[in-house]
């Protein structure tokens, strides 16, 4: 389970306090690849850092759904992995009021060797529920995940939205106070994707806290109190307006960034 400060005192779910995370640089013209690494493992070229998230101030509280919008690889999955504790910051720190459950590409966690059945337990037990926890709530699992009819097979090729949805039931038997969601609500049926969202809206309604990250920019408008925009480096406390008028600006400005990199790139080539 995630590294977590718990303090059952503070006065927010989540609070952020002065944090910065700084990440490997990508180098685009950084030499060939198999020579390159070579030589950074035997110490002979140092990988850059870089700050992905620096000086952030944040809260989130109970009862509250807060989007995290910005650019993909912007930083937003960062935030959402310091808020649960997977990831730890290089500067200030993050406490928690309660265990944040990380639903964080968290199909990708299911075993395609195991069975369905086996699955539930081993995701179960890695969000911090205990076997007996999982047995009371396995036929809730089942019922919402609608995998009765497979339990004991291998979960194998079973199609993306099922493992989702599968995921995705597990996560909410855990009945945390405090969840970071990313990509579990990105795939799917409409009416499962739609049932999602209902529940995260009954949950808040009973204090539950989340904070999610979305490309459903219409659900993130129509649900979410407020929104946490990230972008160079810095994270803005905002409504969900203001943040995706900030998201269209930031994409233009990559959409710039971008072409001018790809024709300079192009004049280089040239010469």
């Amino acid at each position: 389970m995630a590294r977590q400060r718990i303090q059952s005192d503070l006065a927010h779910a989540i609070t952020f306090e002065g944090v910065g995370i700084s990440m490997p640089k990508e180098q685009r013209r950084g030499g060939s690849g198999r020579r390159h690494r070579l030589r950074r493992l035997a110490g002979e070229v140092a990988r850059s850092q870089s700050w992905m998230l620096r000086d952030v101030n944040a809260w989130l509280d109970a009862g509250e759904v807060v989007a995290v919008i910005g650019v993909k690889d912007g930083g937003r999955e960062e935030l959402l992995r310091l808020a649960a504790g997977t990831l730890l910051p290089d500067q200030g720190r993050v406490t928690q009021r309660s265990t944040v459950v990380p639903l964080i590409s968290i199909a990708r966690t299911l075993n395609r060797r195991m069975t369905i059945r086996q699955n539930i337990y081993v995701l179960g037990g890695l969000l911090g529920m205990s076997p007996q926890q999982v047995t009371a709530s396995f036929e809730s699992i089942v019922d919402q995940a609608g995998v009765r009819g497979g339990l004991d097979r291998h979960l194998g090729p079973t199609p993306t939205p099922i493992r989702q949805r599968l995921a995705w039931s597990i996560g909410m038997a855990t009945q945390a106070q405090i969840y970071a969601i990313d990509q579990v609500l990105a795939a799917g049926e409409p009416a499962a994707v739609q049932a999602c969202w209902e529940q995260i809206a009954r949950l808040r309604d009973e204090g539950i806290a989340f904070m999610i990250v979305s490309d459903d920019l219409v659900r993130l408008r129509e649900v979410c109190d407020r929104a946490l925009f990230v972008g160079d480096g810095t994270v803005q406390a905002c409504t969900a307006d203001q943040a995706l008028e900030l998201l269209r600006k930031a994409r233009r400005k990559s959409t710039r960034r971008s072409t001018r990199r790809d024709y300079e790139e192009f004049e280089d080539d040239e010469d």
